[in-house]
């Protein structure tokens, strides 16, 4: 086996590749060499949007993944990360919504938690 470093945020699957002019058999040649010999994620930094707040879910083998939401400081107003918690599985929008809803400093949207700021 040897070292395979993919650095691409859009290729995760074989159905992220899209069909290239420049290599009509691109996606072909990265089905046989990358995804039917598989890989293990080494460090991933996943960012995305659940229930309006702004997530992110970092993997570093061979850990779990650790999932975090980011939450306006209500006297500096600078934005900090809260840990959620942590998932074997790569997270879903579902599951950090979840999240989201068990923890008090999340249970207003931001928009409330904005709001409520201006007053």
């Amino acid at each position: 086996d040897r070292l395979f470093l993919l650095i691409n945020p859009f290729w995760k699957d074989l159905d992220s590749w899209g069909f290239n002019l420049l290599a009509p058999n691109a996606k072909k040649k990265a089905e046989e060499v990358i995804f039917k010999r598989g890989y293990e994620d080494t460090y991933v930094l996943q960012s995305f949007s659940a229930r309006g707040e702004q997530c992110v879910a970092l993997k570093a083998y061979p850990y779990d993944w650790q999932l975090f939401a980011f939450r306006e400081d209500d006297f500096t107003g600078q934005e900090v990360a809260v840990r959620l918690g942590k998932s074997k599985e790569a997270p879903t929008s579902s599951l950090m919504s979840e999240l989201l809803n068990s923890r008090d400093e999340f249970k207003m949207s931001r928009n409330m938690r904005k709001m409520k700021n201006m007053f």
